[in-house]
Order: structure tokens, then sequence, then C-alpha cells
């Protein structure tokens, strides 16, 4: 069966053998904010030096990169649209994710509780059944303790940071380009 303290039906982590927090020295944690940045010099000197930043003459210059996009067509309207897109795209996807979930019936746990107020938390299953009390066909959640309900927790999904670093930078291309039009 299962112990007191775990409360869902999702793996509870393992302990973790490394702690930034409890073990890392003020020294260790320095020294990893200096390879992290030597790393983001190693990336950005090249391509300082093909000038994308504007300061240096190189293929990667804005102008030339802008020159090129004209050449095969893309105009102002095309970027537009593109980030319109991913924008819609990064704040919406969560919603078409838990909304598709939902309806297939994952992410789904047993909500039954136990004599100590703790929920079951086992993943469950969907049936339909036929109601003879109301002519319809009705969803009956049932968990591998053997727990039948008609109501089930659903675990959605929550944006992170890159999704809503995405939209962010979508919107701010998108109102850049509306401004310069």
């Amino acid at each position: 069966m299962r112990s007191k303290t775990q409360k869902t039906g999702y793996p509870q982590p393992e302990p973790v053998l490394y702690n930034k927090s409890e073990t890392a020295t003020f020294i260790h944690q320095r020294s990893n904010r200096f390879l992290i940045s030597l790393l983001v010099m190693l990336i950005c000197f090249p391509l300082y030096y093909l000038g994308l930043f504007g300061s240096v003459e190189g293929p990667l210059q804005p102008a030339q990169i802008g020159q090129w996009l004209a050449d095969i067509g893309v105009s102002r309207s095309h970027i537009l649209f593109i980030f319109a897109a991913v924008m819609i795209l990064s704040v919406t996807w969560n919603w078409v994710f838990n909304l598709l979930s939902l309806l297939i019936g994952s992410r789904l746990t047993c909500n039954q509780m136990d004599e100590h107020g703790l929920t079951c938390g086992v993943a469950v299953i969907r049936q339909k059944i036929a109601d003879p009390k109301k002519d319809r066909v009705t969803s009956q959640y049932i968990c591998s303790c053997g727990h039948k309900r008609p109501a089930a927790h659903f675990h959605p999904v929550k944006k992170g940071a890159i999704s809503h670093t995405a939209w962010i930078i979508s919107l701010a291309v998108c109102l850049t380009v509306l401004w310069l039009s």
C-alpha cells in the first residue's frame, strides 16, 4: 500500500546528493558564475567580430541582414505576422495542451480522502458508464487502489520562463515593427 506521507500518485523526488544552497561555498559559487561569464563571452566575441552588434563591418551586420531579407521578399508585414503568430502560440500553448489533456483524460489523479485527511493521488482511468436514472452516459474515475469516484483532480501544465520570455520578446518586436511602419 502507500505510505502516509505520499500525497500524490506522481513519483516522489529522490534525495538530492548535491544541494547548492547547503554545500556550495562562496568561492565555489563565484567560480561557477565566472565560468558562465566566460562561456557567454566565448559566444559573444565571434558574433561581435561577425558584425551582429552593428559596430564592426561583417556579414551579420543588421543592415546587411535587413537587405538580405528584403532581397528574398520578406516585408515588415511578414515579420509582424511571424512574430504575432509566435506570440499567440507562446501565450496559448498550455491552454490547448491542458484542454486536450482534460478531454482525453490524462493528468488526472484520484481525489479519495483517507481517514488521515490525505488524498489517494494515484493516476485514474476514465470510464464511461450508463446512468439509468438520468438516461445518459456519465464518467467514472477508477484508480489502481480500487476507488471509484465521479470526479478526479486535474493537474494543469503552467507556463514557464521560456514561454513568458518568448511572448514578451515577440510583443516587443511586433510593437517595434508597428512603430517603424
